[in-house]
Formats: C-alpha cells, structure tokens, sequence
C-alpha cells in the first residue's frame, strides 16, 4: 500500500500570492450586513488586506475578475463526517441508532488509512465544489491519521480528530479501544498535527456521543480539553430514543445534565444537531461555552426531528450548519442547508421567523463564532482570513429585481450550480467552477478502488 503522508507533495501555503479579486457585490456579513456593489478585494498573505473600489494591488499580482458575481465569505460546516462519503446510500430507512449498529459502525471499522484518505478528498472535492471552504470533521477511529491527510492537502481549512469512542452495545471490536489507549492515541495524533497544521488545520476532541464512551473516557477528555487546549466536538440531543437510552444509562441524567456533572460543560463544547435541546438545557449552558450545529437535512432522513434554531440562538447560544454526512444525507452542499434550515423554522414558527440573512450567518459569521473561528473567517473584513465564496449571477435561479434582499436571494436560491470561485487563504482552489489542487478523475478513480475494498472488509 502507498505511503497516505507520502502520496502527494503537500503544497506550501505559507506565501500566497497576492489576489486583486476586482468588480464583484461584496455580501460582507459583517455584524452591519454591509453589500458593496462594485467592490475590489486585496489579499495578501492570506489574509484581506484592504476592501475599496479599486485598490492598488500589489506588482506581480494575480487578478480574478469577478464582474457581475456576487462575492461572500467562504461557507463553514460546523458538523461533517468527510470519512462517510463512501457510505452514501448504504444505509438507508434506518433511525439513528439502527443507523449506526447495522451499518455506520461496521463501515467505519473497516477503514484504513488509505482509504480514509481518498474519501476524505472525495468529501472535500464535494464540499469545494459547493462553497464550503471550512469544516469542523468528527473524524473516523480506524483511518484517522489518512483523514487529516486529506485535509490537510485538500486545501480546505479544518478542524478534525479522532472519533473518540471505548463502549456500547452493536459496536465493533475495532472500533472500542482501550480506554487508556484511546486517549494516547489521540493525543499522540493531536501534537503531530499541532507540529505541521500551520494555518489551515487544527485539532479537536471527537468523542463520538455519550452512549459510546465510558465515563472514564470522558473524564480523560475533560483533561486533555484542558491541558492542550482543544475544544470538544460531539453528537448530542439528535434523537428521543438516543436521549431516552442516555437518561436510562446514566442514572436519570440527560446528555446536558450528565456533561454538567463530568465536567464537560466547563470546556469549549459544540453539539451537532441539539434537536432535543429544551429550555432548561439553555438556561444551564447559559454563560459557558457552548455552540449548536444544525444539520436539518439529516435529522429530517433519520426521522429525529427539527431543531429549534430560533430558539436556541434568542437564548444567546452560536447556531452553525452542516450537511452532517453522506450515508444520512446524501449531498454535501450546505447551501441547501441554509435554504432548508430557514424554511423549517418558518414552518414550526412562522414565515418572518428566519429570513434569507439570519440563514446566511448559519454558514457564515455565526458559524465560524461555533466553531470558535469568529475572529479568522465568516466575515469580508480587513485582516480576516482571505476564504471566497464568489457566484455567477449568470445563473436563471439569481435573476431578480434590484428591489430583492441580496441575502435573501442567495439563502434560497443559489446552489452549487452557482458557485464560479472558491478562495481559500487567498488560494484559488476552484476556478470557473473546476478544483484546481485537487484532481476529481483521480480521487474518483482511487475512492472507487478503496470503497471495493473496504466493502468485502466489512462484509455487509
């Protein structure tokens, strides 16, 4: 098998050129919702250097003409699983914990770090493709290592880990480690990333949900959380039957209750899904550090229910979004989860409870403050990290009239069918449309080798 870190040369981002990206109507996000029509962008080191019309750019520098598009912060998804792209479809019209025994747990278990690699780098071609320049990964147990590679040369920025579990019932040997050895593993994992991450990739704490780590576990990672400094990123509140089965194991404690009682409310902690968040669960969380990440398209497939993302975000806590993974939603483009996740909130609450802008910041300002990036990405500002979404407005479904809420036009409208350009530290990753770094005939070629693969390791 070829060497996963030794399979490609790994690019130098540490001195992108400067980009003028000249002429688009900048959708800034800003905390004033500024569009500037007609609006240069200077990049320089990998960061917005200076927003006006025009600039002065810089000798030698590259120029994207962006004439007539529509220029916005890169899209963030707060919750993925790039390790399950190879699963789409294989696990169909189960609910969440069926999901998993039957079919998610043996498919992971049977990854290695070659074939971790290559779907990851599918996932990510995917993500690139439809304007997500920023993913917080849960990662895989088997193959974790394969998975940061892919990342790390994807060009996308990322924070990942390993899927931290050591118990519960369905779960493949392979997947529950030693406790001890779980956590060496992850922090040995941890501090390699941490000596070449650089800019792009950092590390979290992934325990998998509470039905599959021990108390020991936990207490572990509330130390690791700790001392190294790494936020925790875990499944919570997804499912009635997922909570009921907490709150039975736990003596009566629910998922907020129990991270309360092992500490893990003190650490910075971001839930994927939180559909069975209530009242009481936000007035307790209330001055910690705590995000919710919304994965509408998933918790719809899984039958779990909608969040309440109005809710949630009136009680003061960070929503993001994600597109969760492929074998329980089948499709990474979060644009469409910005579309569906204003769209059930005006069904539980009304038509005037979630407009196009409020959905934009799922993906974008409030999503990177979930993900503990608000100070890096999520907003076209001087010194913010040069993360490009542009789309052509040559597109039927961004005809409109020039009365139209630019932001709304995008929320529900726009796709990956859309997407002209996507930037990332000032790097141009897709150009007209096309991945630049990465090779798609490639990645399909090797992901269809390792997905035979691994199906006849898995036996299912």
């Amino acid at each position: 098998m070829r060497s996963v870190s030794a399979s490609r040369e790994v690019v130098d981002l540490s001195r992108p050129l400067p980009l003028w990206v000249r002429g688009g109507t900048l959708l800034t996000l800003d905390e004033r919702a500024t569009v500037l029509p007609n609006t240069d962008l200077l990049l320089v080191g990998g960061r917005i250097e200076e927003v006006g019309s025009p600039v002065v750019p810089p000798p030698g520098c590259q120029i994207l003409d962006v004439d007539g598009c529509l220029v916005l912060p890169g899209l963030i998804q707060g919750h993925i699983h790039l390790g399950q792209t190879f699963f789409r479809g294989l696990a169909e019209g189960r609910p969440l914990l069926s999901w998993l025994r039957e079919r998610i747990w043996p498919l992971e278990a049977a990854h290695d770090d070659e074939s971790a690699y290559w779907c990851g780098l599918l996932g990510a071609a995917e993500c690139l493709l439809s304007g997500t320049t920023t993913v917080q990964d849960i990662g895989l147990g088997p193959g974790a290592a394969g998975l940061l590679s892919a990342i790390r040369e994807s060009g996308l920025r990322g924070l990942a880990g390993i899927c931290l579990m050591d118990s519960g019932d369905g779960m493949p040997a392979d997947l529950a480690g030693d406790t001890d050895t779980v956590l060496a593993e992850t922090r040995a994992l941890g501090e390699e990333v941490e000596s070449w991450a650089g800019d792009r990739v950092g590390y979290l704490l992934n325990p998998r949900f509470i039905l599959s780590c021990s108390d020991e576990l936990w207490r572990g990672i509330r130390t690791l959380a700790s001392e190294k400094g790494w936020p925790i990123h875990t499944h919570a509140l997804e499912q009635k039957e997922e909570s009921q089965a907490v709150v039975q194991l736990k003596g009566g404690l629910d998922e907020i209750a129990y991270f309360d009682e092992a500490g893990i409310l003190a650490a910075d902690l971001r839930i994927a899904h939180g559909v069975q968040l209530e009242d009481r669960h936000l007035q307790r969380v209330a001055g910690e550090t705590f995000s919710v990440v919304h994965c509408p398209s998933a918790n719809m497939k899984l039958g779990s229910g909608v969040a309440d993302v109005v809710g949630i975000r009136r009680a003061g806590v960070p929503v993001g979004i994600g597109a969760d993974g492929a074998p329980c939603n089948n499709d990474l483009d979060v644009m469409k989860e910005v579309r569906l996740a204003a769209l059930l909130q005006q069904v539980s609450r009304g038509p005037a409870s979630m407009n196009g802008l409020e959905a934009l910041r799922l993906a974008t300002s409030e999503g990177a403050e979930a993900i503990g990036l608000g100070g890096d990405v999520g907003s076209l500002e001087v010194g913010k990290k040069a993360d490009l979404l542009i789309l052509g407005t040559d597109r039927p479904e961004l005809l409109a009239a020039s009365e139209v809420d630019l932001h709304d036009l995008v929320a529900f409208g726009a796709s990956r069918a859309s997407v002209r350009h996507v930037v990332v530290g000032g790097e141009i990753l897709v150009e007209n449309g096309r991945l630049i770094r990465l090779n798609l005939e490639e990645i399909r070629g090797e992901a269809s080798r390792c997905l035979a693969a691994l199906l006849q390791r898995a036996r299912i």
